[in-house]
């Protein structure tokens, strides 16, 4: 799984920048090229009826929850904070997967609940709370940098950029998007994907399809001499070493299991 591992943070990479380049460029140069990211977001594409949120809800059947680990910023963001600290201490696994999985049910049911009856929890979904944290903490920074470029580019006889209106965003939404960034990245820190596998609706959603994905992750038990380096790997806590099993409705797709198992214990399969 080494080389799918490779894959898939390229792709993310170029999709977590893609997708901050929409929000921060106020030249329209951004959503002109990578504007086509930012309609594949799975709640934006199904509230416009497009056939992009059919398409992932195809691929996750497929492939289980790979929109979760490519697509999503900030998924992909808390990717960032659990390489980060990767190396330290492992997540080890799920104590309490009924529990969780519980909780998880509950939140989407009031997500979607809501949403039908004109109540929406935007500061739940993911597309949003990035949406959020870039433009209200973000942007008005790098106008304002962009700004100072501008001058100091004036003072030496260059135009090339030009000074942009910057508009302070309300005082509660940058207190709100602060703290919820604080949550979530420390929360990646100390229990890898809790925030997905717990709050986020779209990944129970994504999950619940997952777990009749054509291909999935398995392992393979003559192989497998429990060592146990997998279930460390694991940012979801899927991975139950002891008794072979992995939790398909919280695994994101990452691969890192596979790319760390010396055995070649770790398949993705039918």
């Amino acid at each position: 799984m080494r080389k799918l591992r490779i894959i898939r943070i390229v792709l993310a990479t170029f999709f977590l920048l893609a997708v901050t380049a929409c929000f921060l460029d106020f030249t329209g140069t951004a959503a002109k090229w990578f504007g086509w990211t930012v309609k594949i977001q799975l709640m934006p594409a199904a509230l416009a009826l497009s056939l992009a949120a059919v398409a992932i809800l195809v691929a996750t059947l497929l492939f289980g929850r790979i929109y979760c680990s490519v697509v999503c910023p900030l998924g992909i963001l808390q990717d960032i904070a659990i390489f980060l600290r990767r190396k330290k201490f492992p997540f080890g696994r799920d104590a309490f997967p009924r529990v969780r999985m519980v909780v998880r049910l509950a939140i989407a049911i009031v997500f979607f609940a809501g949403g039908f009856l004109g109540l929406h929890f935007t500061w739940l979904e993911p597309y949003a709370i990035y949406g959020r944290m870039a433009t209200g903490l973000a942007a008005p920074l790098v106008r304002l940098g962009n700004n100072h470029l501008a001058a100091w580019a004036e003072r030496h006889g260059s135009y090339a950029f030009h000074v942009v209106e910057v508009v302070a965003p309300p005082l509660c939404l940058v207190i709100l998007s602060a703290a919820l960034l604080v949550l979530i990245l420390a929360l990646a820190v100390w229990k890898g994907r809790f925030w997905c596998n717990t709050v986020c609706p779209v990944g129970t959603v994504l999950g619940c399809l997952s777990k009749v994905s054509l291909l999935k992750p398995k392992i393979d038990l003559a192989k497998c001499v429990k060592c146990g380096m997998c279930e460390r790997a694991c940012k979801a806590q899927s991975i139950d070493i002891g008794s072979g099993t992995i939790d398909r409705t919280t695994c994101v797709a990452c691969f890192s299991c596979g790319a760390v198992c010396k055995k070649g214990a770790l398949t993705w399969s039918r």
